[in-house]
């Protein structure tokens, strides 16, 4: 295996801080971030694991960035970014995040032994978005790039857990990000990569599945509440809202609703 040196740990103290700063920017954007009570992001600890999800909204980076302390806080967490933007934004470096060139012969194989080299470590994480591209949560079938399968094949002790990802709005001015844990992979001894993908992809896709169903029927009871954003429609209709709290003498509940 060609291993690179372009591979390092997360920072100990800059990663932990832009986990914070990610965890803030989504309360700032997101009424909610929930957690379908269903799934599991339990994984034994000595395993290398891999969590693999769609690719709905920029958000996705941050997403994993935020969730990893709640889930994985004993795990050091990398993540592959396009290799020119990583050196545009050299802080990345800290947060784990190595470089890969993408649509290239080079690139994946560079890419294959990097992701090696992460999962061979103890207590390593590895978050991917095997779409490569945004695609809506709707796209029927799940397709990822056959990277993963491949990645799978050389690592085969690795745990693969698909996460779901959509943007849903509700009763508030500000949406709620959703998430849901399906089926862990495991590749079976003697599994063609073409059937190691199949899985993956049918696992992924059941998951999203799953939380289209909980999104559309809006059962906010079925959620775990990972991060709680503001509420309200902002601007003088809230003012009013507070004034009349406050001269009524009740509690202001800038909520449309209990969700």
């Amino acid at each position: 295996m060609r291993t690179s040196p372009q591979v390092r740990a997360p920072h100990p103290w800059v990663s932990p801080w832009f986990s914070r700063y990610a965890a803030n920017r989504l309360r700032n954007h997101f009424h909610r971030v929930r957690f379908l009570k269903e799934g599991s992001l339990s994984v034994p600890s000595q395993l290398p694991l891999v969590i693999y999800g769609n690719h709905p909204s920029w958000w996705d980076p941050l997403v994993a960035l935020a969730v990893k302390p709640v889930f994985f806080p004993d795990r050091d967490a990398y993540a592959p970014i396009d290799a020119g933007m990583l050196e545009r934004y050299g802080i990345f470096k800290s947060l784990g995040f190595f470089g890969v060139e993408r649509d290239s012969v080079r690139g994946v194989a560079s890419f294959l032994d990097q992701a090696e080299l992460i999962l061979r470590r103890p207590q390593s994480l590895l978050f991917l978005t095997p779409q490569g591209r945004f695609a809506d949560v709707r796209e029927r079938p799940v397709q990822l790039q056959r990277g993963i399968a491949h990645l799978a094949a050389r690592v085969p002790e690795t745990v693969f857990l698909p996460l779901a990802m959509e943007i849903a709005f509700w009763e508030e001015s500000k949406p709620e990000l959703l998430l849901c844990a399906g089926n862990a992979v495991s590749p079976e001894p003697g599994a063609s990569r073409s059937e190691i993908l199949a899985r993956l992809e049918q696992s992924l896709e059941q998951a999203m599945d799953r939380l289209a169903a909980a999104s559309m029927a809006r059962r906010s009871e079925a959620f775990t509440n990972l991060l709680t954003g503001t509420a309200g429609i902002g601007g003088i209709y809230d003012v009013w809202r507070v004034l009349k709290a406050i001269a009524l003498g009740k509690k202001i509940n800038l909520h449309h609703s209990n969700r």
